[in-house]
């Protein structure tokens, strides 16, 4: 049973002047009926929908669901609750059968594999979606896609479920079988199901019907009896004149104390373990799915290494000349000292830049693997999430995939410079802090992901990220003294380059760089150490943007 009491919203920042969008509404869903919540365009419709299920929190008044507020319901258990946005959200590459496959891997934990087909197989026969299960999403008509939304939602079980304009778009035929089915639901599970609508040819097959304008409940009660109630013979009639209507006398309800709090029949969602791997695969399958992502890797993979080559093939022979380690007896006599000073003066830029140059690549290649991950599936997450998806387990799926990207692209760049410019040092150094200021990048544009509301603003802020690297490191332009220990610490190109540069410490192209170099060159273990704070500072940013998401979702 789902009750409200003198429930209000105020638009936020209208303190001085609030407007209400929903006004002192009063009313009560018997369990096992089907209600349509009707109205004028902006009415309040979509957000009184919203403080039904818990999305947004009334500015006053109360709710409850079953005797339970909903926010504590949600924490609790948020299968109990189902809502459907007008435009839901599915990864168009998948199938219809992977679609829901996943949607009931990531819901229901606790079930064999035979009770789990089984179940799947009841929901789809129940949404028609049986002769499109092969099917790709992005080939769906409208109806279809309405029909696999609502399964997913089925999937959890809900025992109140709340759909916002499901019918709309959809022809005569397809919208009153829709609306009988869903009345037909809710009588046989005993379900709460509510729906806004702007179609009032099917209100005759709902329980109830809740009329709105201007935020207040015009009319609550059987269909049968609105016209009468408005002295009316047509529904558009009421519509016409809305706004000459009071609100409708519920006080002998708001009299009523609300219904003791009743055991919530509702499954708890899948382990985060569970859902870290099913979100595995699919993202493995989605990232197979996407040629031109791969191909741009690949791409960017061979060509970036081979591009450092290129600027480096005029002075190869100069930096490989200096591949002798420095002894105690390197400049015993005067000709080798000025040999080694013409060395230093013609080489040195050239190891710095070359030192930098592959870090800034690295970086930029860090960017392309992260900037997208997260708000480019934005509204799938946030449905994810109000099913009871786990913030941890989403977020690994995307560490995960960065990581390995990170470690391919560090290896091919570190072995690639190895060989063709001949630099000295431990290889195995060598890649680990290119994989580390690789991967640092990646998860700060993670972050960036995570707090950006489409994947174009994501994109934009990680290119500006990546294109401050190189002025604010000052391996080319040493920084004032007073803007260097304000901007070092976040650019991650100085700390890739400082680490990388000090793997050949005890060879003579460290000594040439430093001596010309006006920029402090961080210790190894520093820069190691610094870029681990990079990792763990942004993935943890990250992880509270995901769990604000959840807590609470965009309206």
């Amino acid at each position: 049973m789902i009750e409200t009491r003198r429930l209000s919203f105020v638009v936020p920042g209208l303190a001085s002047a609030p407007r209400f969008l929903i006004e002192n509404a009063s009313a009560s869903f018997p369990a096992g009926t089907f209600t349509a919540v009707v109205g004028p365009s902006g009415c309040g419709k979509s957000t009184f929908l919203k403080i039904l299920s818990g999305i947004i929190p009334a500015s006053s008044g109360c709710v409850v669901l079953g005797g339970h507020a909903p926010a504590i319901l949600k924490a609790q258990y948020p299968l109990a609750i189902g809502y459907l946005p007008q435009f839901s959200a599915f990864h168009i590459e998948t199938t219809v059968l992977e679609a829901l496959e996943t949607a009931l891997a990531l819901r229901l934990g606790k079930i064999s594999s035979k009770q789990s087909s089984d179940w799947l197989a009841r929901v789809v026969n129940l949404t028609g979606l049986d002769g499109v299960m092969n099917q790709k999403i992005s080939t769906l008509s409208g109806g279809q896609l309405r029909r696999l939304a609502l399964a997913e939602e089925l999937l959890g079980d809900p025992a109140f479920l709340f759909l916002d304009e499901l019918t709309s778009g959809l022809d005569p035929h397809s919208e009153r079988e829709l609306m009988h089915w869903l009345a037909d639901l809710a009588k046989q599970s005993g379900k709460n199901i509510v729906i806004v609508t702007h179609a009032i040819a099917n209100l005759h097959v709902c329980d109830q019907v809740v009329l709105l304008n201007q935020g207040q409940v015009l009319y609550a009660g059987p269909p049968d009896r609105m016209l009468g109630y408005f002295g009316q013979s047509a529904l558009e009639d009421i519509y016409q004149f809305a706004g000459s209507y009071g609100p409708m006398d519920v006080s002998a309800l708001e009299q009523q104390p609300l219904s003791p709090a009743v055991p919530v029949k509702s499954a708890r969602p899948a382990s985060s373990l569970k859902q870290f791997w099913t979100l595995s695969m699919r993202q493995m399958s989605l990232l197979w799915r996407d040629k031109g992502q791969l191909w741009l890797q690949l791409i960017l993979m061979i060509s970036f290494p081979l591009l450092v080559a290129v600027f480096a093939l005029k002075g190869l022979p100069e930096v490989k000349r200096l591949s002798l380690q420095v002894q105690t007896n390197v400049v015993e006599n005067l000709a080798e000292r000025l040999q080694y000073l013409t060395e230093s003066f013609q080489v040195s830029s050239l190891v710095g830049g070359l030192s930098m140059f592959q870090v800034i690549l690295l970086t930029l290649m860090g960017a392309n693997n992260a900037a997208r991950e997260i708000a480019k599936e934005r509204q799938v997450l946030t449905k994810e999430l109000r099913a009871g998806l786990s913030p941890p387990a989403y977020l690994l799926t995307k560490v995960g995939q960065v990581f390995g990207f990170s470690l391919l692209q560090a290896a091919l760049m570190a072995g690639f410079v190895k060989i063709m410019c001949g630099f000295p040092g431990e290889m195995a150094e060598q890649f680990f802090i290119l994989f580390m200021a690789t991967f640092a990048m990646s998860c700060t544009c993670l972050f960036f992901s995570a707090i950006s509301n489409t994947p174009e603003r994501a994109s934009l802020l990680s290119i500006y990220l990546v294109g401050l690297q190189l002025p604010l490191s000052g391996a080319v332009l040493a920084l004032p003294e007073w803007l260097k220990w304000i901007t070092r610490p976040f650019i991650t190109g100085y700390w890739g380059w400082s680490g990388y540069l000090r793997t050949f410490e005890n060879f003579r192209h460290f000594d040439i760089v430093k001596q010309v170099s006006k920029t402090d060159i961080a210790s190894y273990r520093l820069s190691i150490i610094v870029l681990s704070l990079h990792v763990i500072v942004t993935l943890s940013a990250a992880l509270v943007v995901i769990y604000r998401k959840r807590n609470h979702p965009p309206t």
